[in-house]
């Protein structure tokens, strides 16, 4: 009977220190980034963010970078409580129906934004309309981004186009064939374009009707807005300008490349947790990555052009995603 008594105490005793091992070099806690954007700045800004929330945290962390997003999607629904990551919107309402233990803690803020776009670019020298994309060659991330594919795709179909689909791998990358020639036009994410210095007007808002290229081209002049009335463009057009550069500075791509129409809102991309992560882990974990993206060595990665360009991050909790939800059809939880 004592040796039974033992027994137990010491197999308790062992799954107690597993569990505490969590975030130890011997099992480290996975941070997952999706390649949505540049991967190679993604490939570098990742493991600096990793490495700054291990010193912080004290835990140990692991960075991956998915290989795509459907192996992001895979990645976390098998997750056994030990992996947290940043999937896209469309990849976490997807990844919540197959595993409803999985949820998210923080969304993305941009540049005082709790949301985002789905945009549709072209070469600005075919002045195309919406009629003019069916049967156009159409260049996209990847079926499982929502501002890429899911949101253009049902917006396309409402409309009656039906383009040439063709797979790119990011948003930089759809852009990119984009000004190579390889198609006809692309979607991606559209941020809000600012204002200019020292404007105190409302905030652009696309469902009061505001051009999606306000501040930034003059649709009667067929040019750029002039000096000192321009504001600033931040879509993908400003991560390739910012990154790539071959292709010119930003007022260079906003010459080349047009937007015909935005859809959205969106809600942001958020960090989520794996089901069963510990709960005291999780709150040092979100605590450190609030922390830091409020300095400034933090605020230059997380919003580094080519990463996912994070601002401040905001507490949220899975409800935030439930319009998305109904929006592409999937079941709302019950709560």
């Amino acid at each position: 009977m004592k040796r039974t008594l033992l027994a137990v105490l010491v197999l308790a005793l062992g799954a107690t220190g597993l569990a505490q091992a969590l975030g130890t070099r011997e099992r480290p806690i996975t941070m997952l980034f999706v390649p949505s954007v540049q991967v190679a700045v993604i490939q570098e800004v990742g493991p600096k963010i990793a490495e700054a929330l291990s010193k912080m945290t004290g835990l140990v962390i692991r960075p991956v970078i998915a290989s795509d997003y459907a192996a992001m999607i895979e990645a976390m629904i098998a997750a056994k409580g030990d992996t947290f990551g940043i999937p896209a919107t469309d990849q976490y309402v997807r990844i919540t129906a197959a595993n409803p233990g999985v949820h998210c803690r923080l969304a993305a803020v941009r540049n005082g934004y709790t949301y985002y776009f789905a945009s549709i670019y072209a070469p600005r020298e075919k002045n195309y309309t919406l009629k003019d994309l069916d049967g156009k060659v159409w260049l996209f991330a990847s079926r499982r981004s929502a501002s890429g594919y899911v949101i253009p795709s049902g917006f396309f179909k409402v409309n009656g186009i039906a383009p040439i689909e063709k797979e790119a791998g990011s948003h930089t990358k759809a852009m990119i064939a984009l000004l190579e020639g390889q198609g006809d036009f692309c979607t991606g994410y559209g941020s809000p374009p600012l204002p200019p210095a020292g404007y105190d007007g409302p905030r652009w808002d696309l469902m009061a009707g505001d051009d999606p290229e306000k501040w930034l081209w003059d649709k009667e002049r067929n040019d750029l807005v002039p000096e000192g009335e321009r504001g600033e463009c931040r879509d993908v057009r400003w991560a390739i300008a910012t990154e790539v550069k071959v292709y010119g500075d930003i007022w260079d791509l906003v010459r080349k490349i047009a937007v015909v129409a935005t859809v959205g809102p969106i809600p942001n991309d958020c960090v989520a947790f794996s089901a069963g992560f510990p709960k005291d882990l999780e709150d040092r974990i979100v605590t450190a990555i609030i922390q830091h993206i409020a300095t400034p060595e933090g605020k230059a990665l997380w919003s580094r052009p080519g990463f996912y360009e994070w601002d401040s991050a905001m507490l949220v909790d899975d409800s935030y995603y439930d319009n998305y939800r109904a929006w592409v059809g999937l079941p709302v939880p019950q709560r």
